[in-house]
């Protein structure tokens, strides 16, 4: 190589560097705290055309310490209650208003005392379950499960089959096969009626997995597009506004994660009572 040629690849070098590093975009990286990042690799395996990964991921970390927050949180609510019958302290307050609401004016209301008393225990454990991965989604470091379309997808999947065994139970399985189809309906449509019908509960589960998960993916989105622009426009008179907006935001976040974690349970109950009670 001649010393021309390499005093112009050095050039060319040090140029492309130089771009890089000044290329406001190399500093933030939007989505990163998006994705699903393996954390711990482990093997996979295959069933028929499906490939299970075993690995874990920042979702699987992020639900590990959902359940295990629940667990110590309420485990300790029981055992204080257990020793007290008055409850005390702001946190056993606040988690009591919260069941009772949950349990009250969610279930009971929807379904009825008798039958919503067999169904509290899921739907709360499902709305807290929710409720902590959302909240978690909001601290520095962490994820946001239920930004994941496979965590959202679990969730309504398990509502899915609950609705379909409280039908069943209910009514009996042909019973429930026959409610599929509105009573009086004429037999020429009935080839027409009972695909949609079968399409109709398919979409159920599916709507509860793109809310949860958009609407969780949404703001983050946001947050993380205004502090790109203080990355983008390096001026003060951009970063200011961005923050003050960011933060706005980031405190809406804390209402969606209860609004959410709301809509889906409050979704589910009305699911699983139409299966068991579909004349209502």
């Amino acid at each position: 190589m001649s010393g021309t040629e390499a005093i112009a690849e050095g050039t060319h070098e040090t140029a492309a560097h130089a771009e890089h590093a000044t290329d406001p975009f190399d500093f933030v990286h939007l989505f990163h705290h998006l994705q699903d990042e393996v954390l711990i690799p482990l093997p996979s395996f295959r069933v028929g055309a499906a490939t299970f990964d075993l690995s874990i991921t920042k979702a699987v970390l992020m639900m590990w310490i959902a359940g295990a927050l629940a667990l110590f949180l309420f485990g300790g609510i029981a055992r204080r209650l257990r020793r007290e019958d008055v409850p005390r302290g702001t946190v056993t307050n606040l988690f009591e208003a919260i069941i009772l609401f949950v349990r009250d004016d969610m279930v009971y209301e929807i379904m009825g005392k008798g039958s919503g008393r067999r169904f509290a225990p899921y739907f709360l454990t499902l709305f807290f379950f929710i409720l902590f991965c959302n909240v978690l989604g909001l601290v520095p470091f962490m994820a946001t499960a239920t930004g994941n379309l496979a965590v959202t997808g679990g969730l309504a999947f398990l509502t899915f089959l609950l609705t379909q065994g409280a039908g069943i139970r209910e009514q009996g399985l042909m019973t429930y096969l026959r409610s599929l189809v509105p009573p009086g309906m004429p037999i020429f449509l009935l080839p027409i009626m009972i695909p949609i019908e079968i399409v109709g509960h398919l979409i159920r589960p599916f709507a509860l997995t793109i809310r949860l998960f958009a609407n969780m993916t949404a703001g983050h989105v946001v947050i993380l597009s205004l502090l790109g622009l203080i990355f983008l426009f390096q001026a003060v008179a951009v970063a200011i506004p961005a923050i003050a907006f960011a933060l706005f935001i980031n405190t809406l976040e804390l209402f969606v994660a209860f609004l959410q974690a709301y809509i889906f349970v409050f979704l589910s109950i009305l699911f699983v009572n139409a299966a068991m009670h579909p004349d209502h």
